[in-house]
């Protein structure tokens, strides 16, 4: 089989949402050469009704269905599935995990002679602005990456590092949001401590995000030069700037990655 001929998603959860329809929307495969796997009636029915996906509550045929195969199941329940599937699937395929922890080494030992590609994609994949990372298996060729490759542009970056990274890419990109949206939570509670009504707190908060990372990606310039850009000497940038070496901000955010 072609494993560009057709893809299905073993989970219908918010993640492969995302994945399909980014895919769909990229204009790689239609809506209708994708099946998803869910044991929820609902969640097939909407997904079909909004995507016009097929569905199914049956992964062996989802698994049968397709030539890349999307394994976005939670990681305790992976190793039931994968020897539940293992007998249907045939060469050609291409099998790619999104579940966090399960190395490509597991993937293989349940799924032997499959190529299999361990992916970490982050939440904001959500939205299209994703940051995925993945590694490939030992039966996986040069193509096969540079499909994977591909299906992850369509929810935002997609890079390919060796498995042994993995579990510090989780630790940067992967969680890396959730501190993004604690440090919103702060500045916003800053500013309504200072007098900023919430309302308005909160969106100033939101666009200064949202413009400070499109300054990132649009200028091309390294965050200390853009840092530099914004703090004049002795100014009240520096002393807020000097408030956070204070605190120890540098080793926080190291401690948590």
């Amino acid at each position: 089989m072609d494993y560009k001929s057709s893809i299905a998603f073993i989970g219908g959860g918010n993640m492969a949402e995302a994945l399909a329809g980014g895919i769909v929307k990229a204009g790689i495969v239609p809506a209708d050469s994708i099946v998803v796997s869910d044991p929820l009636e609902t969640r097939c029915e909407y997904l079909k009704s909004k995507y016009g996906f097929k569905v199914t509550s049956e992964n062996k045929q989802a698994a049968l269905a397709c030539g890349t195969l999307f394994l976005a199941v939670k990681p305790q329940v992976m190793e039931g599935i994968l020897e539940d599937i293992s007998s249907t699937l045939g060469e050609g395929q291409l099998v790619i995990s999104i579940a966090a922890g399960i190395t490509i080494a597991k993937l293989e030992g349940l799924l032997p002679g499959a190529p299999v590609i361990r992916s970490m994609p982050n939440t904001p994949a959500l939205v299209g602005d994703g940051a995925t990372v993945i590694s490939v298996g030992n039966e996986v060729h040069q193509d096969m990456t540079h499909w994977a490759v591909e299906l992850f542009h369509s929810v935002g970056s997609c890079h390919v590092l060796s498995e042994e990274l993995m579990d510090a890419v989780t630790g940067l990109s992967g969680s890396g949001p959730a501190y993004i949206f604690r440090m919103a939570e702060a500045l916003t509670k800053a500013g309504i401590t200072v007098g900023i009504p919430p309302a308005q707190a909160g969106e100033l908060v939101r666009q200064t995000i949202l413009g400070a990372a499109r300054m990132m990606v649009e200028t091309e310039k390294s965050p200390t030069e853009l840092r530099e850009m914004v703090t004049s000497p002795g100014g009240t940038t520096q002393s807020g700037l000097e408030a956070l070496d204070k605190a120890g901000f540098d080793k926080v955010i190291e401690e948590a990655v």
